[in-house]
């Protein structure tokens, strides 16, 4: 068994920001999210929080928008489809990063957060504040030291 230790990358992300259109809330974001709170998604999707809610692009940036294959987007959309959109739309194209088969509405925290949201964060250690035993998430606390996560999760973790 490998011993409980601390991990840390250093990431260098490198990407092209293509030409795109100024961002502004179009009439279809905000008529998504006006569904999505309809429709009683309006809480965080990994922890549930209800303050500080934004709605983010999960699949494919606004930036991208230029150079997305939306039936890719599309199929990606039906196949992880988090809110159930993918399967009630599916004869529907996909035409926009802003259609709500590409949203997830998350906390500040997770969103945008340092060190814990999804723009900041690999995959692999964002989804794990979602699927960690209650108390055990791996993802050290705003202020708690590598040290003191590490004495929580011991707390909370099956031996």
């Amino acid at each position: 068994m490998t011993a409980e230790h601390v991990e840390s990358r250093t990431l260098k992300d490198f990407v092209v920001d293509p030409d795109h259109d100024q961002r502004t809330e179009s009439p279809e974001f905000r008529h998504t999210k006006k569904r999505l709170h309809d429709d009683g998604h309006m809480q965080c999707w990994v922890c549930g929080s209800l303050d500080k809610l934004q709605v983010h692009h999960l699949f494919c940036e606004y930036m991208f928008a230029n150079v997305v294959d939306y039936d890719n987007l599309k199929a990606m959309a039906e196949e992880w489809d988090v809110y159930g959109y993918g399967r009630l739309l599916k004869k529907q194209p996909v035409l926009t990063p802003d259609d709500i088969r590409n949203m997830m509405v998350l906390c500040q925290t997770h969103h945008t957060g340092v060190s814990r949201g999804i723009h900041d964060i690999t995959f692999p250690t964002w989804i794990s504040q979602k699927m960690a035993l209650k108390g055990a998430c791996p993802v050290p606390m705003l202020g708690e030291t590598f040290d003191q996560a590490m004495a929580r999760i011991k707390k909370h973790e099956r031996t």
